[in-house]
């Protein structure tokens, strides 16, 4: 149960050791006093004291050895056949022997003989190939280990991460060969050279597995096994020499099954044609591949196998799969590649944090190198300002971090929870509480609701069920990959749905307590105000009757809407109907009505919006222009309700634009989040109002 950063720190660590037991290794290697090099298909030398010689053979002063220009080869198996590899090994193991036992003497085309002393490789006298080489074996590892390490298992990680692996492996081996000063024992450069054979057909295997598996599964699990079972038989083959050339025997291999793992990446194109977020991040995957991989088959595989051509520096080409590797890094940032999202930026500012950290330890090292005065202040600063603080700091952050007190929880969780509810109503808030308290690398949820809290993954995963959705809750990785979930987390995350009962109990109280008081106010309203609308009504003459009447509907619209009950659509259209129909008739206007309702129900605020914007329209038709007929159309049907109310007569020249009345309308139905509109054509003026009805709204069977 170690948590992400650890994982991490320690797949970090054997990466750096494997990269010092690789400059160890190459340390071995012997050297001469004499430097080698070719030129014009003949091995020159320059002496100790400078002079310059073509070699023509070696010698230990019993045999001879000739000087082939073929012994300086960077990479060995470019040669025509594994009897021609065979005698290479063979022959650097006699110059080996020779110079170890002290025997070797260098024969130049003069006749002249001088004899070749062993010395001593160090680390400054390592090429900067051999640097470069082993920097981006392990630059491209470190990439790989960081997707690896938090992403989600499946075939198509294990296989990039794979693909780093042998991509360090053969670099590496080649970065020892490829670099050696001339000598090098036949049996450990054999050796080596299978190593880098052995990487060279896991990287292509593995690439080819991971081109059938990413974005979209392969057809069959079959596939990726089908690749390393391919590479392995090659590399019996290799090995064992089964066939008369490197090119049969190895360089084909790796060519085939890469162009195999190509018609992958093809058969995924052709999958993802429907699905432009995948295709988009497939599109990254192959360009960043061929781009790393197209110049290596063209400036070194290609012409060993069709000797045809000399082949390019491998070492140089072997930087191009870095490149690859960049582009997988720059794709996650882009496109999210394999689900890392947030983690790849905790992992990398982490990363570079701990570089950073390094780097200021140099700069101090060499500045407390200055005289005894200047460093005996430096110390005693820093054992004071840094030292003591770090120690303290580091103290809480071991063994008190993961005991969070009752204020320190409550004082992250509460506030997250109050403000989710108050901006979105549905949800309960939870996942924001647990955000704040635990500060997860990564929050997602599954459809559906676990019995209690529990923890899996070996305390990767903290599963936490909400307790207002159907819906589980997986926190990974706490405080930002810092350690892992445990028992005293389970308890806290009990504490935040207790936290949540307690918040939802104080929020229906107060909603209870309001509703209460809404009821008060209302039956004040209805008892007092009602009856005294009502006597009036029977008192008032015949021309006021329909201004009272309005006001006794205001009132009866104010007091449905405080009770706070929703209503059918059907029976909405109804009572619109009749406040309608009395008003059209106390002004002498006919009314048209044609009205679709569906079983829809209309919440009591959306009734009371659309019955004032009802009124407010028919209220400007009757009053503010000559109007003999009014049309009102209402449609319930797809999901939306529809109100065109139209009437005839010319509106005056003043009132023929925009009002007040025309904008609280429009006001009214952006509120419901619909659409208002109205236009005069001809002798007809007409008022459109469009709004959606709630998809989840229930019908009127399943509200009774």
């Amino acid at each position: 149960m170690f948590s992400l950063k650890t994982r991490i720190t320690t797949g970090l660590v054997l990466v750096a050791v494997y990269g010092f037991l690789t400059v160890a290794l190459a340390l071995t290697l012997p050297a001469s006093d004499i430097t080698f090099g070719t030129h014009d298909d003949r091995i020159d030398a320059v002496l100790p004291n400078n002079r310059a010689v073509t070699v023509a053979a070696f010698s230990d002063g019993v045999s001879t050895q000739p000087a082939d220009p073929i012994l300086l080869l960077e990479e060995p198996d470019v040669v025509a056949t594994y009897a021609d590899l065979n005698r290479f090994f063979l022959g650097h193991q006699q110059l080996a022997d020779w110079l170890a036992n002290g025997t070797l003497v260098l024969i130049d085309t003069d006749g002249g003989r001088h004899p070749v002393s062993p010395a001593r490789r160090t680390v400054t006298q390592l090429p900067g190939l051999f640097w470069l080489q082993l920097l981006c074996g392990l630059s491209g590892m470190v990439i790989c280990l960081l997707v690896w390490v938090p992403a989600k298992r499946d075939v198509a990680i294990h296989s990039f991460a794979i693909t780093g692996l042998s991509y360090v492996l053969f670099s590496s081996a080649a970065a020892i060969y490829s670099t050696r000063d001339f000598f090098m024992p036949g049996p450990l450069f054999s050796w080596l050279s299978g190593i880098n054979h052995l990487g060279a057909l896991l990287f292509s295997a593995s690439l080819g597995a991971f081109l059938w598996n990413y974005p979209r599964k392969a057809p069959s699990r079959w596939v990726a096994t089908g690749f390393y079972l391919a590479s392995a038989l090659a590399i019996v083959i290799d090995q064992l020499q089964l066939t008369d050339r490197p090119a049969e025997g190895f360089h084909s291999w790796v060519l085939g099954i890469f162009l195999i793992g190509l018609l992958g990446a093809a058969w995924q194109w052709r999958g993802t044609r429907t699905q432009p977020g995948h295709r988009s991040a497939l599109r990254w995957v192959i360009s960043s591949i061929l781009v790393g991989t197209a110049f290596f088959a063209g400036g070194m595989i290609l012409p060993a196998m069709l000797q045809v051509a000399e082949p390019a520096s491998q070492g140089l080409l072997f930087t191009t799969f870095l490149l690859m590797y960049l582009g997988m890094a720059l794709g996650v940032v882009r496109h999210r590649l394999f689900n890392l999202d947030q983690w790849w930026f905790s992992l990398w500012s982490w990363l570079l944090g701990g570089l950073f950290i390094m780097l200021t330890d140099l700069v101090l090292a060499l500045i407390l190198s200055l005289s005894a005065p200047v460093t005996l202040t430096l110390s005693v600063a820093l054992i004071g300002w840094l030292y003591f603080p770090l120690r303290q700091y580091l103290w809480r952050k071991l063994f008190l971090s993961n005991h969070q007190e009752l204020e320190e929880w409550l004082s992250q969780a509460l506030p997250a929870m109050l403000e989710a509810q108050r901006h979105t109503q549905p949800r309960s808030g939870v996942q924001e509480a647990l955000q704040a308290v635990f500060q997860p690398l990564a929050l997602e949820s599954l459809p559906h609701t676990t019995s209690a809290i529990a923890l899996s993954d070996k305390g990767e995963t903290l599963k936490v069920p909400d307790p207002a959705e159907p819906r589980t809750w997986l926190l990974h990785h706490a405080r930002q990959g810092e350690r892992v979930f445990n028992r005293h987390d389970m308890r806290t995350a009990g504490l935040v749905l207790a936290l949540h009962q307690l918040v939802n109990q104080a929020d229906r109280a107060h909603a209870t307590g309001a509703r209460e008081e809404r009821l008060r106010i209302r039956r004040d309203i209805h008892d007092d105000l009602g009856a005294k609308l009502l006597q009036l009504l029977h008192r008032s003459t015949d021309t006021t009757k329909p201004l009272v009447r309005e006001a006794i509907h205001d009132l009866r619209d104010l007091l449905k809407d405080m009770e706070g009950e929703s209503l059918s659509l059907e029976a909405a259209m109804l009572q619109w109907h009749e406040e309608t129909a009395q008003r059209c008739e106390d002004h002498g206007t006919r009314l048209q009505w044609r009205a679709h309702p569906t079983g829809t129900v209309l919440a009591a605020s959306e009734f009371s919006e659309l019955t004032r914007i009802l009124r407010e329209a028919v209220t400007n038709a009757l009053k503010h222009a000559s109007t003999k007929q009014l049309s009102v159309v209402l449609d319930g049907e797809a999901g939306s309700l529809t109100m065109v109310i139209e009437n005839d007569g010319a509106m005056p020249a003043r009132e023929n634009r925009t009002g007040r009345g025309l904008d609280i309308m429009a006001s009214r139905a952006r509120k419901l989040g619909g659409r208002f509109q109205h236009e005069h054509q001809a002798d007809r003026w007409r008022v459109i109002l469009g709004i959606p009805l709630a998809a989840g709204a229930p019908t009127l069977e399943g509200s009774r």
